[in-house]
């Protein structure tokens, strides 16, 4: 039977080298390509579309959300399966409505990994008990109940990050944006979210408990 081709998408070379080792190891999978940001997925794709691209969440410049967009948009065949370090309660649900065949956090074991990749390879979408349960009562709530629901994927990226502490430049550089930008970024969600400060915004991700590990601040580890 012909293997079933992969590209992955991850920024940190050691991760990629890990990722590439055990998809490798999978029997029917053969990896086409790995590549450390999202503008270097569609050069690839344009010389040979794969059947399976393992995408990171977090990309330097356009952000992993951005990418799965324009990758429906263009190439709306590739199973993509979001990678993430993110508990399934922060970027899950906008992957999976982005078009996302699936999620998987990246403390994973490789056995999920690979029935994963084997139920989205065949159309199907591999979605766990927890984020089968945050879907149903995203279904039941009203979208714009929350303020946070009106942001836009990059403004909500930038505010989990001030949830960090982050400071302008930290974002600036993390997104490779420029700080006028992330700048511009902070002020559209005050003005969404109608409140005043980066302190009003830590404090609401705090409330609505938008952080991994609930009051503890977000660690990016991915």
């Amino acid at each position: 039977m012909e293997k079933k081709t992969v590209v992955l998408c991850d920024d940190h070379n050691i991760v990629r080298a890990g990722l590439r080792q055990i998809v490798e190891s999978f029997r029917d999978f053969e990896v086409l390509e790995d590549v450390a940001s999202g503008e270097a997925i569609f050069p690839l794709f344009r010389k040979k579309t794969p059947d399976i691209l393992l995408l990171d969440i977090s990309l330097p410049g356009r952000s992993g959300l951005e990418v799965l967009k324009q990758i429906q948009s263009m190439y709306p065949e590739v199973a993509v399966l979001a990678l993430s370090m993110y508990p399934e309660d922060q970027f899950a649900i906008r992957m999976i409505k982005a078009g996302a065949r699936g999620y998987l956090h990246k403390d994973s074991a490789p056995e999920i990994l690979e029935e994963a990749m084997r139920t989205i390879v065949e159309g199907k979408q591999y979605i766990s008990a927890e984020l089968t349960r945050l879907m149903i009562e995203e279904m039941a709530k009203d979208n714009n109940e929350l303020p946070h629901k009106s942001l836009s994927d990059r403004e909500y990226e930038v505010l989990l990050y001030i949830g960090e502490g982050k400071t302008m430049t930290e974002i600036a550089n993390q997104l490779s944006l420029s700080i006028k930008t992330v700048s511009t970024y902070r002020s559209r969600i005050l003005e969404k979210m109608r409140l005043k400060s980066n302190s009003d915004l830590v404090k609401y991700i705090l409330l609505h408990d938008l952080s991994p590990g609930g009051s503890n601040p977000m660690h990016k580890a991915n």
